[in-house]
């Protein structure tokens, strides 16, 4: 099997599981910060995926305040920041949940878009396509 194929197979196999979910906070601010790599590869991003964080760059989306973040070369992070409260921070556990559960949904966006990059003419994304 070529090493394109395995790469792809390990990004599909290997879905951001809940463990790798961190978790800091800053006091000034009262947010908690939670972070959770999404999409990685042993080279380079590929440009499609670069393309896709890069247009969505200062922009964030609900719930809360979250983004994309690239580190490095290889690795794009789904970010969130979630206000607190001091004392008893009610269904914060749900709102990690959630937050997985949307990791996990833009894991595979991610994916299918480096795969249509990577197969784009065996999949006639190329060409004008006419039956």
């Amino acid at each position: 099997m070529s090493e394109d194929i395995k790469e792809i197979l390990n990004r599909l196999i290997s879905t951001p599981q809940r463990s790798q979910i961190q978790i800091d906070f800053d006091a000034g601010k009262k947010i908690f910060i939670l972070s959770i790599p999404i999409f990685s590869t042993r080279f380079s991003l590929p440009s499609s995926i670069k393309e896709y964080v890069e247009v969505r760059k200062n922009n964030v989306f609900k719930p809360h305040k979250t983004f994309f973040q690239i580190e490095g070369t290889k690795v794009v992070h789904l970010v969130q920041e979630i206000p607190f409260h001091w004392g008893f921070q009610p269904s914060f556990r749900e709102q990690i949940d959630q937050f997985w559960q949307l990791a996990k949904h833009c894991h595979s966006i991610l994916s299918e878009i480096a795969i249509e990059e990577k197969y784009k003419s065996a999949l006639y994304l190329d060409s004008d396509f006419k039956e």
